[in-house]
């Protein structure tokens, strides 16, 4: 089977080097040109190109069909996709599946063992590379920026406190009560583990030691603060 690929989002569908037509027409002159034989299929879809491959309904529904022998063609790198790290592992998968994969704007086929498609997998998997450690970072800032403004970042939430809309805490007076009483004890000079198995005891919760002390530190630390 020969698959022609065309996609564009609802913006570029207006603009004519963009549209599905323009890009229907230059894969079909591909496949007379290099004179390539098997039934062809057209498939289409407007969607974002930084949507992954396989969330898109059309895209989902061909990796699905494709056997070995196959041949993907689309008119450019961009209209297939725009997610460098799904593009890398859609390559990679379909080099194993013996599946061709042709980018008209590339010069052709970039899954074969020619200079071509040795040249474009080395070129993305820089790219690749380089967008997850660009992401990786953006992420980390954008978690300390969070952490700064006493916003939730993941994971459970902190014990006395309950979760407002827009991701910053509240005081949970039922889980903040409990905590109180961990003071309270530690003042008394009652040891860690004995805290640990009275609140264990009286509120059918488990409190291991560690626990006890961490919160315990959390609260004077955050007092220190204020």
């Amino acid at each position: 089977m020969i698959y022609l690929y065309g996609r564009c989002s609802a913006e570029e569908n207006f603009n004519k080097g963009s549209s599905i037509e323009t890009q229907m027409l230059r894969c079909r002159s591909y496949v007379t040109m290099k004179e390539l034989e098997g039934s062809i299929t057209e498939i289409t879809e407007q969607v974002s190109g930084t949507v992954k491959f396989n969330k898109r309904p059309q895209g989902f529904e061909l990796l699905q069909n494709l056997k070995k022998g196959d041949h993907i063609i689309c008119s450019a790198l961009d209209r297939f996709s725009r997610n460098t790290l799904d593009l890398l592992t859609l390559v990679e998968k379909f080099k194993k599946q013996k599946v061709k994969l042709s980018f008209l704007d590339i010069g052709g086929e970039v899954t074969g063992s020619d200079a071509v498609g040795s040249v474009f997998l080395k070129l993305l998997s820089v790219f690749s590379e380089f967008y997850a450690h660009q992401l990786s970072e953006k992420q980390k800032d954008c978690k300390s920026k969070m952490i700064s403004q006493g916003k939730y970042t993941g994971g459970k939430k902190k014990f006395g406190y309950d979760l407002n809309d827009d991701g910053t805490y509240r005081v949970c007076e039922k889980e903040m009560s409990i905590i109180r009483e961990m003071q309270f004890m530690r003042k008394e000079g009652i040891k860690l583990q004995d805290i640990a198995d009275t609140l264990t005891n009286k509120h059918r919760k488990k409190f291991v030691v560690s626990w006890v002390h961490k919160l315990l530190n959390r609260e004077d630390m955050a007092f220190a603060n204020v």
